[in-house]
């Protein structure tokens, strides 16, 4: 980055330093179902005679539903703007969160319940918060997209503790109200008041058109058709099946290597701490150089940690090296997706190009953790399924390498 580079970064964020913060406050929402819900498991179990299937079958739904809607919440978020979308997913996710309270024991009542958490959901995806940052940060934008997305490491960090507290202090009902008020007092005022990018200046007098046609991009026919589309489709829906099967079976693959049960919940929860270091780095580093060497670097890394695991070391120390290496990159490899969609295609069919990978990262999703059970139940250990991992990065790390540089009228000076 050279001097004039550094110092428009520093004026992007000395003007719009608490947008990527806004960002992440509105991002953290969207996670509230994957990283709240643990606590919540046994007494459902207790209650209604569930099992651990029947309770976090929720996650599939919002993983399925997401997988066939996110690229028309993209769509809606180019017409609409960045801001109206997430306040109105910040209103249905914490409403049908609070109305989880209201459980009956039935499957079908459950079932249609985790509908209403999808599609708030839906209207809390990344593009929903990295469109509004990437059209005020340019030079500094990859950092920038970090910050925002670190919010679901937030909710990571903070929901599980709270609803283990609410839920021993006042129930699992209560727990279930408590935390969606918590969470809507804390996001929704700020994000009314603060939070807009370019594309809501055009609402402001409401206009009913595009949010701003002047964005510059590609239109969405026109993005579909580029073999960049393809890679980074790819890349979307890959990252989410390894993601969504090492993190709920990250303590069952350490137990088997021989660690005790505390030991791998232990060595596991490195994954959490260095993926936020990871994601700042990442974004740190897109900034700096060729944003597809960067993500080409990010696939290896785990692919690194998945064979390390396949040694099955009992050395507590080459666990835990292999867990940095997968957690490094969690999120990271994402977020650099995220950049490279906004300079390989602009930011005029944002939305709805980056609903589309997202829509390839919730079907990876939905299919992994089912997948992943599977094979283990055939074979009896998590090898294959490591194995097929360490192809999946492999393969994508060579992907990324085939973008090269994206066009110029897009992309930041030298990148």
């Amino acid at each position: 980055m050279n001097e004039g580079s550094a110092n428009s970064a520093k004026a992007e964020w000395a003007k719009y330093w608490y947008l990527p913060l806004l960002g992440g406050l509105g991002y953290s929402v969207m996670a509230l179902q994957t990283y709240a819900i643990g606590p919540f498991i046994a007494p459902l179990e207790e209650e209604f005679g569930w099992t651990r299937a029947q309770v976090m079958m929720g996650l599939t739904i919002s993983n399925g539903l997401g997988a066939l809607f996110n690229f028309f919440i993209g769509i809606l978020v180019d017409k609409m703007g960045p801001r109206s979308v997430g306040m109105t997913g910040i209103v249905v996710k914490t409403g049908a969160w609070a109305l989880l309270a209201t459980a009956t024991g039935s499957i079908m009542n459950w079932s249609l319940l985790w509908v209403l958490i999808a599609f708030g959901a839906m209207l809390l995806q990344a593009q929903v918060w990295s469109s509004a940052v990437a059209s005020r940060f340019d030079k500094g934008r990859g950092f920038a997209i970090a910050v925002a997305l670190c919010g679901t490491s937030v909710t990571a960090a903070v929901s599980p503790l709270l609803a283990a507290t609410l839920i021993a202090g006042y129930g699992w009902r209560e727990a279930f109200v408590g935390i969606a008020l918590i969470w809507l007092v804390a996001t929704l005022p700020p994000i009314f008041f603060f939070f807009r990018g370019k594309q809501d200046e055009a609402n402001k007098s409401g206009d009913t058109g595009p949010a701003d046609p002047q964005l510059k991009g590609l239109t969405l026919r026109e993005g579909l058709r580029r073999p960049a589309f393809r890679v980074l489709l790819f890349a979307g829906g890959s990252y989410s099946f390894y993601a969504l099967t090492m993190a709920p079976n990250l303590v069952p693959i350490l137990s088997e290597m021989g660690s005790s049960a505390i030991a791998a919940a232990t060595i596991a929860s490195l994954m959490g701490v260095v993926a936020i270091i990871g994601r700042l780095s990442a974004g740190f580093l897109i900034d700096l150089w060729r944003a597809h060497i960067v993500g080409a670097v990010m696939f290896l890394v785990p692919a690194l940690g998945c064979a390390v695991l396949l040694t099955g070391s009992h050395s507590y120390a080459v666990q835990a090296f292999a867990v940095i290496s997968v957690g490094l990159t969690v999120g990271a490899e994402f977020d650099v997706v995220i950049y490279l969609v906004t300079r390989h295609f602009g930011l005029k069919a944002f939305g709805a190009l980056m609903g589309a990978v997202i829509s390839a990262g919730a079907a990876g999703a939905a299919i992994a953790p089912v997948l992943s059970g599977w094979i283990h139940d055939v074979t009896g250990s998590y090898d294959l399924m490591l194995m097929i991992l360490i192809g999946v990065l492999v393969i994508n790390a060579g992907l990324m390498l085939t973008l090269g540089n994206p066009p110029e009228e897009y992309a930041r000076e030298g990148h």
